[in-house]
């Protein structure tokens, strides 16, 4: 026995005797049946519970820490395992073993940064549903994006740190550089980016809205969709506009759809018509627009306001409560109707009378949604 182990003893295998070889050996096999155990049994074990549970987070959780595990688990075996056999290898093939271990265990922590962003995703998701501001929807999906495209940069710099020996400052330089100018290239790009910021931190409008643009000379249409780069905008016509968010950003927006009540505002040019009767006529109007329900209380005036010549100028200024379209053009015609009948009472000629309509109105034929008139 003791000349068997003495002949084993001195046996080698690549210069590396071969006990210590055959120590290596088992612990790469014990290290393959433990990642087998918790791939198997403990992974399978706890996917088990937490299937049971209300919540996806922790469903994501899993899946993003198996692959990793499974990988470090082989990693740290292999790495224990060459250290019964360092003293044999010469110093050129340590020095690589030394460089592969490195990368291989950035890599490891990478893929777990990687194949985390499902799950920081979904949990911003969440978040991002407490929240009143759209602008954190519209930017997770980037997020992933560009949390991804970050690890990727970082493998590939440790990769040329490790085996090309730059130094980090040189590849960050080489990299600002490069971002320097791309950023020079896409400027257009990025400021369109910023816009999109800027429309949603400012809560200029939202999608549905009915907005203006410089008092119109840009866009006045209704808010179809916001994206990261334009916003597009569904015309009267029913024709569609694709506006630039940097243009956006620095235009003077009027948003329509964020009246809480709806103007009307006219004169009424009333010839030959003595000034009892303007005076009678001037209190009928204020108490009928007291009186009407569809009429916003806050405020309303009826004034006569100036003698044009033969003509009596009486104004009439007040809100309708409604601000669809619709609705706002029936209340109107109430209150025209209302306003005909009292000229009758008084006596009022047709012939002798004139409006002027100063309202600012919407654009006739005005539909959005598949016809649903505002």
């Amino acid at each position: 026995m003791h000349e068997l182990w003495k002949t084993w003893s001195t046996l080698e295998i690549w210069n590396v005797p071969l006990t210590a070889f055959s120590i290596s050996l088992l612990i790469i096999l014990f290290t393959f049946l433990l990642k087998r155990f918790i791939s198997r049994v403990l992974l399978n074990y706890l996917k088990r519970i937490v299937e049971k549970t209300e919540t996806d987070i922790d469903d994501l959780l899993l899946q993003t820490v198996q692959r990793p595990l499974q990988l470090a688990i082989v990693g740290v075996g292999f790495y224990f395992a060459r250290l019964f056999i360092i003293g044999y290898i010469n110093d050129a093939v340590n020095a690589i073993l030394n460089q592969g271990f490195q990368l291989f265990f950035i890599i490891i922590i990478c893929l777990f940064l990687y194949r985390s962003a499902d799950f920081f995703l979904a949990y911003l998701q969440k978040l991002a549903k407490r929240t009143h501001t759209q602008l954190d929807d519209l930017l997770l999906p980037y997020l992933k994006k560009v949390l991804r495209v970050m690890l990727i940069i970082i493998i590939i710099i440790k990769f040329a740190e490790i085996f090309l020996g730059m130094s980090v400052a040189a590849i960050l330089g080489v990299l600002g550089g490069m971002g320097l100018t791309l950023g020079l290239v896409f400027k257009d790009i990025i400021a369109n980016w910023f816009g999109c910021a800027v429309i949603y931190m400012d809560n200029l409008f939202q999608e549905g809205d009915w907005v203006s643009l410089d008092s119109g000379s840009i866009i006045d249409a209704d808010v179809e969709e916001i994206g990261l780069r334009s916003t597009r905008f569904r015309n009267f016509d029913k024709t569609v506009s694709i506006v630039p968010n940097d243009t956006i950003a620095r235009a003077i927006v009027k948003n329509w759809s964020r009246m809480h009540k709806r103007r009307v505002k006219f004169n009424v040019r009333l010839d030959g018509i003595s000034s009892s009767i303007v005076e009678k006529l001037v209190a009928d109007i204020r108490a009928m627009l007291a009186d009407d329900n569809d009429v916003h209380q806050e405020f309303h005036m009826v004034n006569f306001r100036e003698i044009d010549g033969n003509s009596r100028v009486i104004r009439l200024y007040y809100f309708t409560k409604t601000t669809v379209w619709k609705e706002h053009e029936q209340v109107r015609e109430n209150i025209n109707l209302k306003l005909l009948k009292l000229f009758e009472t008084h006596a009022i000629e047709r012939l002798a009378y004139i409006i002027v309509d100063l309202s600012d109105d919407r654009p006739e034929e005005y539909a959005v949604n598949g016809g649903e008139v505002f």
